[in-house]
């Protein structure tokens, strides 16, 4: 084989592969993910148990404080040493409350990152699945809250209604 045109071979199989590359019929879609995310009716109702699960904690907290702060106000009444047995119950007592603040925090962001994987995986599935069905070769998130990679997208693209639609 003669190897003086062998860059000339490349260079005509690198065009012919370019140029049927640019010749595919690419499909490609935009989906609100952080949209569908909020919208979902699973997401309405997993957000109002988890306000729910707030609420509940918050009025928890919020009676323990005022128990404690009725305390301090009775203690500091009553002129209690710091070092009597009063004054440290009074502080176990403030170091439960802390710990109980904490423990319900922990809780509630915990239940909150598993509702989040679980909404998150059901909508990556239903959008895997919808692309499938449509012959999507690629979904790109649009989501304006986390600024995604699209800058811009004609609204014929955009299969967010129809990912809704099918939760």
């Amino acid at each position: 084989m003669n190897t003086r045109f062998l860059p000339y071979c490349v260079g005509a199989l690198m065009t012919l592969v370019a140029t049927s590359v640019c010749q595919a019929d690419i499909r490609i879609a935009t989906v609100d993910v952080a949209r569908i995310i909020n919208e979902a009716p699973d997401a309405k109702s997993k957000k109002k148990e988890l306000d729910v699960a707030s609420e509940e904690a918050k009025k928890k907290l919020e009676a323990r404080g005022k128990d404690l702060q009725a305390l301090k106000t009775k203690l500091e009444g009553q002129k209690v040493s710091a070092e009597s047995k009063e004054a440290e119950g009074f502080r176990e007592k403030a170091r439960d409350f802390e710990r109980m603040r904490a423990d319900m925090k922990a809780d509630l962001e915990k239940k909150y990152m598993k509702v989040n994987k679980e909404l998150s995986e059901k909508v990556m599935s239903k959008i895997e699945s919808y692309a499938k069905a449509n012959n999507y070769d690629l979904v790109i998130d649009k989501s304006e809250k986390y600024r995604g990679p699209v800058l811009f997208g004609k609204p014929s693209a955009d299969i967010t209604d129809d990912i809704l639609g099918d939760m």
